[in-house]
Formats: structure tokens, sequence, C-alpha cells
């Protein structure tokens, strides 16, 4: 799959723990996963159509949002259909108006956030009852998440395939401190 169809998919599907199992084709409500104490996963009855297992597509809220509102947002349908687990994590390091914190402090894989981010798809790719193939691990995000989700996927291409963003800043402008060009994150 190619770069820009990876992106897509993200963008598209836009619009846990170790200790409790996946239970398919339901909501999980506020399990902690990684390093975040409260996440709603979705884990669908089917396998992703291409690639092995199921793919992961973190959703990020935005401002003045809870993370219940997403139970909501119809992700199911599109879960059956691409095999893929939703994990909505609620921000630990809320800035003003629940924004995630985007525009403060570093912008590094071990830092806040981004460091319980990547705890979180780190802890459900080694839950073997959620099937995660690495290779199909997506970020996105609306407002304060679509920067955030931008900025972690910059820090890890390693780990996310694609990034969906809505309504936020993109890489390279200065909308509140977003972070410039990916080549300046801190990859380390």
């Amino acid at each position: 799959m190619t770069f820009k169809n990876k992106l897509l998919v993200a963008g598209t599907l836009l619009s846990a723990t170790l200790a409790i199992p996946a239970q398919a084709g339901s909501w999980q409500q506020n399990v902690t996963v990684g390093n975040f104490n409260k996440v709603h996963v979705y884990t669908p009855d089917s396998l992703s159509p291409i690639g092995q297992g199921r793919s992961l597509l973190v959703v990020l809220h935005g401002c003045t949002q809870s993370i219940d509102a997403y139970l909501s947002a119809n992700f199911e349908q599109a879960a059956e259909s691409y095999g893929m687990v939703v994990a909505v994590p609620d921000a630990m390091n809320k800035a003003g108006f629940g924004c995630w914190s985007y525009w403060q402090g570093a912008k590094s894989r071990t830092a806040g956030d981004y460091a319980n981010i990547l705890s979180l798809v780190s802890s459900m790719k080694a839950n073997s009852g959620y099937a995660i193939d690495e290779d199909q691990v997506y970020v996105a995000g609306l407002s304060s998440g679509a920067a955030f989700a931008n900025t972690t996927a910059c820090i890890a291409p390693d780990v996310f395939a694609g990034v969906g963003v809505s309504a936020g800043p993109s890489i390279g402008t200065s909308s509140s401190g977003a972070i410039g060009s990916c080549e300046y994150a801190n990859v380390a």
C-alpha cells in the first residue's frame, strides 16, 4: 500500500489493556491502556482485508470535546468494514479548554502525551486479543487532536503508517506553536 493510500485510509476513517481481553464487535469504555487511564476501544469482529490481523486507528479528540462523543460517531461500520480497532484516549496533560497541549513542552517520543500515545500503541500491539498488524497503525485527530496527531506522526514515522487531520493546524504552520516541518521533530 502506498503512503498516499495509507493517508487516504487514515483520513477517510477519521470522517485495553493487556489485563482486559479485547471484546470483538463492541466498545470497551474507560479502560486503561498504556499510560492513559481513560480510553474507549472498539474492537471489530472482522480482520483487515489487507495485511495480517487488524489495523489500529488512534483518534484524538478536539478542544472542549469528551471522548464519550466518539461512542456515537459511527466508527463501528468503518471498523467492521476495514477490520480496524479504534482507540480514543482522553488527553492526560490537557491544556486550556481540554485541548491536547501541542503548543506546550517538548515534542519528543519521551515527552508527555506523545510518550503516552506511543505507549498506548505498543500496549495494544502487544495484546494478542486485538491482533494488531504493526504495518497498519494510524493516528488521526480533530482540532488540537489534529495538531497532536501531526506531531506524533512526525516524531514516530516508524510507528504510524498514516495520519488523518481535520480542522487543526498543519505541519509547517505557526498556529499556536504547532510544530514546524517534520525534519525539526525530535525523533530520538
